[in-house]
């Protein structure tokens, strides 16, 4: 998949843009502040219809401004196709692919497959577990289209549920059939939710522990523990015992919003016992999975972006990383960069033939195409 080009209007720093890309690597050099992740999140949103950063569409608007929209050509399969991204203060965003707007956004994910490695990602290792879901969450609805269903709908039966628990919280007015008809809700769509995700974890380890390996020059344990209530047979049982606890905190203790991804090294916890260069390799092989299992599954190579991704790397998992990404198997490529003389410095060493562009307050500079 490649994107051709890309305009923004009001979107973030900017107020206008356009812009041609190449096939292969395209560089953004510039100060911190300057707009070159807010490109990258342009393409994120024109894949995802939502920013990387700010989930909040308002957020995304350009200072005192009302609106924003986001356009690119892209081509794919064989074909081109136009996405148009757009966005209004007070009005539901709108998603449009060859002028026509989709129905529903979810019908969306996963027509524009996209990886993002970014300074964000060290969330994943420190936050909760509900970052990492959401990490796997996004990886397999990009491939699977009845995995995101499955997932909406169960979201839909959680909210619900939890609702009617804080709004009956006396057990005399409770209306249990009402509360069972959401528990089945989420039996019968965790169940394939949880199989999927062990489906993918199978699949995913095995790629991962490569792509962390490739980037050091000694071999280091590292795992994901995948665990889930549903591995239990007998799922409806737990819910049935959790049900007076339910009614007491008035939430959901059961399901596969419960399921945890724990990230080790040597068997231990990778947030307390691993190093920054281990942390941030272990981070970038995870994205490197997820980019060559997506790759398989969707038939088409993903775009990939590199937000920041030299100041991440020590100059070996750098070399390394960039010999990787520009071979043969991977696709089109965005990368940013604070610092211009570091980006021609590893272009020159790689030998990698680069369009760079120059970002300056919300504007582009000065583009270049440099050879190899």
């Amino acid at each position: 998949m490649v994107f051709k080009n890309l305009t923004l209007f009001n979107f973030k720093n900017f107020d206008s843009l356009e812009l041609d890309f190449i096939d292969g690597l395209n560089c953004f050099v510039g100060h911190n502040g300057a707009g070159k992740t807010n490109i990258l999140d342009a393409l994120h949103y024109l894949s995802m219809t939502k920013s990387s950063i700010n989930s909040l569409d308002s957020a995304n608007i350009k200072f005192e401004q009302n609106q924003f929209m986001i356009k690119s050509k892209v081509h794919v399969k064989k074909k081109n196709r136009l996405i148009n991204c757009g966005a209004s203060l007070g009005k539901k965003k709108e998603v449009k692919v060859d002028k026509k707007a989709h129905e529903k956004l979810s019908h969306h994910i996963g027509m524009f497959p996209l990886v993002m490695i970014s300074p964000n990602d060290t969330d994943l290792i420190y936050d909760s577990n509900e970052v990492r879901r959401k990490f796997f969450d996004s990886a397999i609805s990009q491939s699977s289209k009845e995995y995101l269903q499955h997932l909406i709908t169960y979201t839909f039966a959680l909210k619900n549920r939890n609702a009617l628990l804080k709004m009956d919280a006396n057990k005399d007015s409770m209306d249990y059939d009402l509360l069972k008809t959401y528990t089945n809700l989420l039996i019968k769509h965790g169940k394939p939710i949880y199989e999927e995700r062990a489906t993918y974890m199978d699949q995913f380890l095995n790629l991962f522990n490569d792509h962390y390996g490739s980037l050091h020059s000694k071999i280091e344990p590292v795992s994901i523990q995948y665990e889930s209530q549903f591995e239990d047979k007998a799922i409806e049982k737990l819910y049935e015992k959790s049900l007076q606890k339910d009614l007491i905190t008035q939430r959901t203790s059961v399901g596969i919003h419960k399921d945890s991804f724990l990230f080790t090294i040597y068997d231990k916890p990778l947030k307390r016992h691993g190093s920054q260069g281990q942390q941030k390799s272990f981070l970038v092989g995870l994205k490197l999975a997820q980019f060559e299992l997506l790759s398989a599954q969707k038939k088409l190579k993903p775009t990939l972006l590199l937000d920041d991704i030299f100041d991440k790397l020590d100059d070996e998992r750098m070399h390394k990383l960039l010999k990787k990404v520009t071979a043969n198997e991977y696709g089109q490529l965005f990368i940013t960069d604070a610092r211009p003389e570091r980006t021609l410095k590893v272009l020159e060493a790689n030998k990698l033939g680069a369009r760079i562009f120059e970002v300056e307050n919300g504007a582009i500079i000065n583009t270049s195409d440099y050879e190899a």
